[in-house]
């Protein structure tokens, strides 16, 4: 399954600067780094995005000589399509090649949640750049093989609770969730904090993926006396969700707090012009908008030149090419300071790193052995979409 995903835009690069070692920089043998993304979704632009991320960290880490003293990163794919029991396969493919220490996992929460026996079991490290199911971090596998660059949902979800109950005054709302660990893992949050905000779930949908409608459960939602609804999901079932809202008469149209999945894809495509006739913030941790970051101004135009974008803000689903970036440039930092390949080196290295100023946020210990979340609740940002599919700040 393993195969060299060419993102959009990236020929050129990969002719270049992603795959060839620079003149006077990284020889001898590449340094291996694997994603399993859901390439062959066809309205997934995670995956792309990730790669983007993946593969500009790259071509600057190995322009600068590379790791171990010369030896270039290279990157390693494969296609889960979003199938947890592809996801199990391609990880255990990835972490059989030689010299490779770490793989990075996509959008896909239960995926990466169903990887980690076999993450352990080979002990190999699992990087989480999109996921926020808090099972990725939080186990009961000592020592933990798995990390994460990205939103947590215990952080996250509450605060999008506190979103309903501060912007939207919703002392009762209604909440939509996948039936998967991803949607388990926000109704925990849900049960745990809401009385902090005094946010009454009074409604609590949860549907399938294929579900046809939300009809039935938004009426239920205004039956109830909900003010505001919280939606988890992603780009397909969001789509859906905003029809049928903005079929609603104008006062009956709740405002909507949702989840990040629905920007991994191409939901502005699938919505059309109800984008425009609902109100709809996602949560994000990271924006190319008015970001002045070093990293994040220097990330921003590698994918404009190198993805043919006529704008930073035409780039889809830039937390992924953010946090892979970072994630990419912590691992060879791991790397040299495990002055080693071996996977059990890495992850050791990787819970004693330096400080370091990321794209996303300046991390002055990444991860500790207490903590394999890089990110926290300081990252949180809200965002509309546009009709373009540009996630625009709110504020």
């Amino acid at each position: 399954m393993v195969q060299k995903s060419i993102g959009l835009g990236l020929l050129s690069c990969l002719l270049s600067v992603c795959w060839a070692a620079p003149s006077g920089g990284a020889a001898g043998a590449p340094v291996l780094i694997g994603f399993d993304g859901a390439y062959g979704q066809k309205t997934n632009t995670a995956p792309q995005s990730i790669e983007w991320g993946i593969r500009a960290a790259m071509a600057e880490i190995n322009a600068a000589g590379g790791v171990l003293n010369g030896r270039p990163l290279s990157l390693v794919t494969t296609d889960n399509k979003g199938v947890s029991v592809r996801g199990k396969d391609n990880f255990v493919e990835l972490a059989g090649r030689q010299d490779l220490v770490a793989v990075l996992e996509g959008k896909y929460s239960p995926v990466s949640v169903e990887v980690l026996p076999d993450a352990h079991r080979l002990k190999v490290p699992l990087i989480s750049v999109w996921g926020s199911a808090d099972q990725i971090t939080d186990h009961s596998y000592k020592p933990s093989y798995s990390f994460r660059v990205s939103l947590k949902d215990s952080w996250g979800v509450e605060t999008m609770i506190k979103r309903l109950a501060v912007k939207y005054k919703a002392d009762k709302a209604c909440v939509f969730l996948p039936n998967t660990s991803w949607g388990r893992s926000s109704e925990a949050v849900i049960r745990a904090k809401a009385g902090q905000y005094k946010v009454d779930f009074n409604v609590v949908r949860w549907y399938n993926w294929g579900d046809v409608s939300f009809v039935e459960p938004y009426r239920a939602c205004l039956s109830a006396g909900s003010k505001a609804l919280m939606f988890v999901g992603n780009e397909k079932e969001a789509a859906l969700l905003l029809r049928d809202v903005a079929s609603q008469p104008p006062q009956l149209r709740l405002p909507m707090v949702s989840h990040w999945g629905v920007s991994g894809g191409v939901l502005h495509e699938l919505a059309g012009e109800y984008l425009g006739d609902v109100t709809f913030d996602v949560i994000q941790t990271f924006t190319f908008v008015k970001n002045n970051r070093p990293r994040a101004k220097y990330l921003g135009e590698w994918i404009r030149k190198n993805g043919g974008f006529q704008s930073f803000t035409d780039i889809p689903s830039p937390v992924g090419a953010a946090q892979a970036y970072d994630t990419v440039h912590l691992l060879a930092m791991a790397v040299n300071k495990a002055q080693s390949t071996q996977a059990v080196k890495v992850r050791d290295a990787l819970e004693k790193l330096p400080a370091f100023e990321g794209a996303v946020r300046h991390y002055t210990q990444a991860f500790t052995s207490a903590r394999h979340d890089a990110l926290d609740a300081s990252q949180v940002l809200f965002v509309k979409m546009d009709r373009l599919g540009r996630l625009i700040p709110i504020e």
